[in-house]
């Protein structure tokens, strides 16, 4: 088969691989928080705060609908702007991390996403 390496790598090298998407979503999450920020005139926008701010949402965001509040709420008390403002903020970091993240996924997995893709839907390439 010619995905086996995924198989023989190990649930220890797949929870690594996982902790390190979650990582390097956290950070990109925290950059572009701090530009979001930007647009909305909050303030302590330097990366060690919204790093911070950044992992306090991540944490938050499992619960369900009471998450985005929680997550709303601070970067609202945080940074110093209102619920609009932590709204935009928080719309500007997400969307642009999980495109990021997607973008990342397709650079490394291609191969597996054209694969998985080729099974699902008839008439796709394979690759």
């Amino acid at each position: 088969m010619q995905f086996d390496w995924i198989l023989t790598l190990g649930i220890n090298n797949l929870f690594m691989l996982i902790a390190i998407f979650v990582i390097v979503g956290i950070i990109i999450q925290a950059i572009f928080l701090g530009i979001g920020l930007g647009f909305v005139n909050g303030r302590n926008r330097e990366l060690g705060t919204t790093f911070v701010t950044a992992i306090m949402m991540s944490l938050v965001l499992w619960i369900p609908c009471l998450g985005c509040i929680l997550a709303w709420y601070f970067i609202k008390s945080r940074h110093d702007v209102g619920w609009g403002g932590a709204l935009i903020a928080w719309i500007l970091g997400a969307v642009v991390q999980i495109l990021v993240v997607i973008g990342i996924m397709f650079l490394f997995f291609a191969p597996l996403f054209a694969a998985i893709m080729a099974g699902l839907l008839p008439g796709f390439p394979m690759p």
